[in-house]
């Protein structure tokens, strides 16, 4: 009876140790060649949202402590913590793209690009892509047929 409870024991045991280990499972994949996100790396993109380079104090993102977060020009003036604000019209640059996968979270995507800040030091950051954050940017074909767009409605409002 004894070496059966140890063996039920031993066994619980070992399914709460696989169990454990599935939902901390992650893994980190460079995707900066997918076609997805070959387009955004090494690019000038133009900013087409207020944005601004922040710091994580209790550094919960993926890759790095910094990331980008859009922001109102109401914010800025507010929060004290950004590092870097990107207005309308600045060019961002994204060197590479990377995916995190884990079993509690699934996949997640993420931009990551260089910035030197006021003090000298060069840092990377990081920006979430997903379907459920604005796309803060366009590129400059995609910019120039905007306005070309917007000038053609001004012209010609019927």
């Amino acid at each position: 009876m004894k070496k059966i409870m140890i063996i039920i024991l031993v066994g619980i045991s070992i399914l709460i140790a696989l169990f454990i280990w599935y939902i901390s499972y992650s893994a980190t994949t460079d995707i900066s060649q997918d076609p997805s996100f070959k387009e955004y790396i090494n690019t000038p993109l133009i900013v087409k949202q207020p944005s601004a380079l922040k710091q994580s104090a209790e550094n919960l993102n993926r890759f790095s402590s910094y990331y980008i977060e859009t922001y109102s020009e109401e914010t800025f003036q507010i929060d004290k913590n950004v590092l870097k604000k990107y207005n309308v019209g600045d060019t961002i640059f994204f060197t590479s793209a990377k995916k995190f996968f884990s079993n509690h979270v699934g996949n997640s995507y993420y931009l990551q690009g260089k910035e030197k800040l006021n003090n000298g030091e060069v840092i990377e950051f990081q920006y979430s892509v997903s379907k459920y954050q604005p796309i803060i940017w366009e590129t400059l074909d995609e910019f120039l047929e905007r306005k070309k767009a917007e000038k053609n409605t001004i012209e010609s409002p019927y």
